[in-house]
């Protein structure tokens, strides 16, 4: 089934009445129902209102976003009865049979769509956002949508809609607020004290006491038994879902004594991968503000709950007392023992606020600070560091709240200010810190990152062991707060942290009660709008002064960039060039990156998280990122397969497919090759499989690393044969094993694959016409150049070096590019791979698409024209622009390929002389016909006249494959074609309107044979040759031994064309560009058979027809007499 996309359908202003309707719409499947693979997917359901049965065959499902259509040949799935009810999946997973949509439901709203089989719109709804596990229903059954539809708590896939309303509500029975009326949760219950079990303590702030190694120390959750019983929890749930009750569930026994406690841990265990007693398969997020720990029974019903609060780096949330209904903050948490030995403050003082929003100014500001809780001082730093009672003070507020001010904060130049409120009650904690930038008189053109902490800068200065913390505020090009939070630094890079410009890893820690994510879309060719982990790099080896070489500040993002925008088979770091500040103090121009070693990034994309990831990593040594103690043994036991077997066996190659990614080792290797990258193998190389098995990329992979040692920059650490533009490109075949882990050695063994081998060539000339091509390298790498050109000036203030410097270096680059992407190149393959290079071009006619091997050309590039190599199978796909049916030929203008179906869309031929291919879209609907008068059967070589009847004349046009076309005639609709040597298969099409005004394009398919052994006459000897003048032995020794006066060589026929010859029945002759003025014919005695004279204008160009019938077999002279010359032709007649 083919994905088709039907935004035509979004905008038809009625439908057809159709007995087919839909009956409940459920567009988030949480843990409700299970479709026939087992799955948890979104659904619709249809219902049958008519009297009779309806295949669905043919009828078409989707969204805005695409859809497929049902297929034919099962009747016993896709036929609904008169009144019944039939399903849909709509999970993206066509493949898993013919009831399952190549869509999916949008949970907040979104448009339905279906046609039937002749493209009638019948279902055409629009519906709002969704709950989890609650759908959307007809009541009663089979109404009119929207029509008696409302929400129901009791999804019925397949069955008879059941009302089970929503009332939103408190639905605990210990609630002081219980509503008996109430179907679903709203997080309204107010606990007081009860006997039972509850929640009495929780930290989500759980750390080191530095604040770092957060990710060793889990989260927690005590529970205690406020009853005299032991109680035992077995089958109870939690979860921190006010929506999903059933998240976790206690799996075995878990008895808690009178006045105890017990402790779990919110760890996100996997519970495909592990069970635990006491480990949740989630884990605490307090700064979300919609996450809560709930405790609920066996039969789900709530027993108690509480929402999370922010809370600072090692505080805990509980009762003041146990059991109390009262809740407060504990710096000192109690987990596994009684509150009351800790002193219980009540909360935070507020957070302070500022007069001026974060951002940029082109005048001093006077800032104002307040803060909305009573009894608080409030003090504050302009250098970074975190504010207390020992910093700059600004003034308090009294008992009622009233702020008492010092002096106004003048901020005259680029400042962090950070300020606290600190409470005086005794019963209150100090507030968190409230942190903003205020850049003064300050213009930037790229985003803008600002840092600040206590010692940051010193991190940043080259103190590499630090693992500060501090805030994190990123600003977009206008100058416009994209989101903040507070997170920790770290270390990044390697050679590069021995320069003066230092990278670093951030970390936004939940943890810490500020943010859990830097949330915004920080990437303009991803759609990911939250990062917990970013890189920021200040081009590392490739710095802009201080990297040895010729650094241009640019390699490293350029070549990310490269593979992500020609959507090459790797992951790549997204790149995004920004400004940053440390403490208010200018930093210079860097690069926000996408961090791709990373769980986050793979679940997001990937859906493999935790516990489903095998990710090695190669730098000087190997080393497990993440997986486990079969991670590495694993791996090479696939390096042994494929380099102890042969590869050429169809069942190991199929086997090495299966479970590794070889579009993904070529594209490593030829992205590497084609930079000259001088620091991989052995150094920077990462690869990663993984292992969930409802996730993507379950085979072995590669990411893209640091790639500052390309084009002639910096050292060669993998000891290239050569680094100039003038490598080979088959180099890295040479290379041995650098780095040990069988990177190369996995590549020469597959190159014993035909296939492989044709992959990687191709593969090669499909990137060397698109992205490696001369313009588009050069393209690319001004368009980022042009980004960070306005900056650089204050790097190199900041920095040294000059701008005319680092513009020279930006240029040596270029030549480098435009040397490396020349003839030279193309030579360097026909050598490694002993191929010939050959162009093709492909015009597109019409609306519509070619793919070549992996290039996707629309109109606009036609005619398009790329470098492809001899003896390799090419693959040309055509498709309309929207998927639907479409009639299409090719016609092959220049070369020798020849097609045996010229109609399929999709061909593959091995190339063997440069070739011209029109892909013709829209041209006609395709008829075959047998009023195209003339043979079907032919002889190769032979000429033979087409002709077409029909009223409308002057608007027929001809096509031929297998042939050539010698003349056509639209006074007549006549074609006469010259078929190919060689037998095969031919086919002519007509393009004819009908009377209807519908273009058609009639066809006749031909077969071509070999044609009889014939004979010419050369210097008074018979020879055998194709399509000879004479159809035996017999008649050309008679013409060579009477005829001698006539020969070849006298005759001037370059604008004769005689057919067929031999001929029965009829002679067919043209002569072109000339005016005639006689013909006549004599047999082999010299006795005129045949004569015309007379002819006028309009048989110049135009078919002249005579008939033989009544003449005897034999060997005849044609003479044909023009205004200005004589023609002779030998022609034979035959019985």
């Amino acid at each position: 089934m083919k994905k088709q996309t039907l935004y035509t359908l979004l905008f038809i202003p009625f439908l057809i009445f159709s007995q087919i309707q839909i009956n409940e719409i459920f567009a988030d499947n949480g843990d409700c129902c299970l479709d026939d693979s087992l799955e948890t997917e979104d659904f619709i359901e249809l219902i049958n209102t008519g009297i009779s049965p309806i295949d669905l065959a043919g009828y078409y499902f989707g969204d805005q976003d695409g859809g497929s259509v049902i297929p034919s040949g099962y009747p016993e799935f896709t036929t609904i009865s008169a009144g019944g009810l039939l399903l849909l999946w709509f999970d993206n997973d066509p493949e898993q049979g013919p009831l399952h949509i190549d869509a999916k439901l949008n949970n907040d709203g979104e448009t339905i769509v279906a046609s039937d089989s002749e493209g009638n719109i019948i279902i055409n709804v629009t519906y709002g956002v969704q709950m989890e596990d609650v759908s959307f229903a007809s009541f009663p059954d089979g109404q009119a949508y929207n029509t008696g539809w409302e929400f129901t708590m009791c999804p019925t896939p397949g069955w008879s809609n059941e009302a089970c309303p929503l009332v939103e509500g408190c639905t605990s029975l210990n609630a002081a607020n219980y509503n008996s009326s109430a179907t679903i949760e709203d997080g309204s219950c107010v606990f007081g004290t009860f006997s039972g079990l509850m929640i009495n303590e929780y930290s989500a702030a759980n750390c080191d006491n530095d604040g770092g190694d957060c990710g060793d120390y889990e989260d927690w959750i005590e529970i205690l038994n406020n009853t005299g019983e032991p109680m035992d929890l077995e089958g109870y749930y939690l979860s921190d879902k006010i929506d999903n009750l059933i998240k976790w569930q206690f799996p075995n026994s878990a008895i808690i004594e009178p006045g105890d406690h017990l402790i779990i841990y919110a760890s996100g265990l996997d519970l495909d991968l592990e069970v635990s007693s006491n480990n949740t398969s989630f884990k605490l997020t307090q700064t979300k503000n919609n996450e809560y720990i709930i405790l609920s029974n066996s039969d789900a019903e709530i027993i108690d709950y509480k929402k999370l609060t922010p809370h600072q780096l090692n505080h805990s949330v509980g009762r003041s007392f146990d059991a109390s209904s009262d809740w407060s903050i504990f710096t000192n948490s109690t987990p596994g023992s009684i509150n009351e030995t800790q002193f219980a403050y009540e909360g935070y003082a507020a957070l302070p606020y500022f007069s001026y929003e974060a951002g940029f100014y082109s005048d001093p500001l006077i800032l104002n600070i307040n803060c909305d809780f009573p009894n608080t001082e409030i003090y504050y730093t302009l250098d970074g560091s975190l504010p207390d009672e020992n910093s700059i003070y600004y003034g308090y507020t009294d008992a009622s709240g009233t702020l008492i001010t010092g002096d106004n904060i003048s901020i005259d130049e680029t400042t962090v200010v950070r300020a606290i409120g600190v409470s005086q009650d005794g019963n209150s904690l100090n507030s968190f810190i409230e942190s903003s930038t205020y850049f003064i008189n300050e213009s930037h053109t790229i985003m803008v990152l600002s840092i600040a902490g206590e010692t940051v800068d010193d991190l940043l200065n080259g103190q590499g062991w630090m693992r500060p913390q501090g805030s994190f505020e990123l600003f977009d090009s206008s100058g416009l707060l994209m989101d903040k939070a507070v997170g920790e630094f770290n270390e990044h890079g390697n050679d590069s942290w021995a320069y003066s410009q230092r990278g670093f890893d951030y970390i936004t820690r939940d943890q810490y009660g500020y943010n859990y994510a830097i949330n915004d879309k920080i990437f303009t060719t991803k759609d990911r709008d939250s990062f917990q982990r970013l890189i920021i790099k200040a081009a590392a080896n490739d710095n802009y002064t201080a990297a040895p070489g010729s650094p241009a500040h640019i390699r490293d993002s350029y070549l990310h960039s490269l593979s992500q925008v020609g959507d090459l088979r790797m992951n790549e770091r997204s790149h995004e060039s920004c400004v940053l500040y440390v403490n208010g103090e200018y930093w210079g121009v860097y690069d926000v990156r996408e961090k791709v070693d990373d769980l986050d990034f793979l679940d997001y994309y990937y859906d493999q998280g935790e516990g489903y990831v095998d990710f090695l990593k190669t730098w000087g040594g190997t080393w497990v990122e993440f997986g486990d103690n079969t991670t590495e043994n694993e791996w090479d036991n696939l390096v042994d397969f494929i380099t102890g077997n042969d590869m050429t066996d169809p069942d190991n190659y199929d086997y090495v497919k299966g479970v590794y990614n070889t579009g993904s080792l070529i594209d490593y290797f030829i992205l590497n090759s084609y930079a000259v990258c001088m620091d991989w193998l052995n150094w920077n190389t990462g690869w990663w499989r993984g292992k969930h098995p409802q996730g993507d990329k379950k085979k072995w992979r590669y990411i893209l690393w640091d790639l500052d040692a390309s084009f002639g920059h910096y050292i060669n650490y993998t000891d290239i044969p050569d680094t100039g533009p003038g490598a080979d490109p088959c180099d890295p075949e040479s290379l041995g094993d650098p780095g040990g882990q069988g990177h190369v050695p996995i590549l020469n063994a597959l190159l014993d694959n035909e296939q492989f081998m044709a992959d990687y060539i191709n593969r090669y000339a499909d990137l060397s016409n698109t992205i490696f091509s001369c313009d588009f390298m050069i393209n690319h790498l001004d368009s980022l150049v042009d980004i960070i050109a306005p900056e650089m000036p204050r790097q190199v203030e900041r920095w040294g070096g000059s701008v005319v410097g680092w513009e020279e270096n930006v240029q040596e680059l270029r030549d480098f590019i435009l040397e490396r992407c020349s003839d030279e190149f193309v030579e360097g393959m026909e050598e490694c791979y002993d191929v010939e290079a050959m162009d093709i071009t492909i015009i597109i006619e019409g609306d519509g698409e070619v793919e070549i091997n992996s290039i996707d050309l629309v109109p606009e590039n036609s005619p398009w024209t790329g470098i492809y190599y001899s003896g390799l199978p090419i693959q040309l796909s055509a498709n309309t622009n929207d998927n639907a049916a479409f009639n299409f030929y090719w016609e092959v203008v220049e070369g020798d390929l020849l097609l045996a179906d010229p109609s399929n869309p999709e061909i593959m031929f091995d190339l063997s002389s440069s070739l011209t291919i029109i892909a013709n879209f829209d041209a006609c609907e395709s008829v075959p016909t047998d009023e195209i008068i003339g043979p079907s059967i032919v002889e190769e070589g032979s000429i033979w006249q087409y002709t077409f009847p029909s009223e409308f004349t002057n608007t027929s046009e001809w096509s031929v494959t297998g042939g050539e076309v010698l003349f056509t005639s639209s006074l007549e609709n006549t074609v006469g074609i010259q078929w190919n040597f060689g037998s095969g298969e031919g086919q002519i099409i007509l393009s004819q309107y009908n009377f209807e005004g519908v273009l058609e394009c009639l066809f006749v398919d031909i077969q071509i044979n070999e044609a009889a052994i014939t004979y010419n006459c050369v210097n008074q000897e018979c020879v055998e040759a194709q399509g000879g003048q004479y159809g035996s032995l017999d008649d050309c020794l008679m013409f060579c031994e009477d005829n001698t006066a006539i020969d070849d060589h006298m005759l001037s026929n370059e604008n004769l064309i005689v057919f067929p010859n031999p001929a029965t029945d009829y002679l067919n002759l043209i002569v072109t560009s000339e005016m005639l003025s006689d013909i006549e014919l004599y047999n082999i005695n010299g006795k005129k058979v045949y004569s015309h004279s007379s002819f006028d204008e309009k048989y110049e160009n135009s078919l002249i027809e005579i008939d033989v019938s009544h003449l005897s077999a034999g060997v005849y002279v044609l003479i044909v007499n023009s205004t200005t010359k004589q023609f002779l032709k030998k022609v034979t007649i035959k019985p």
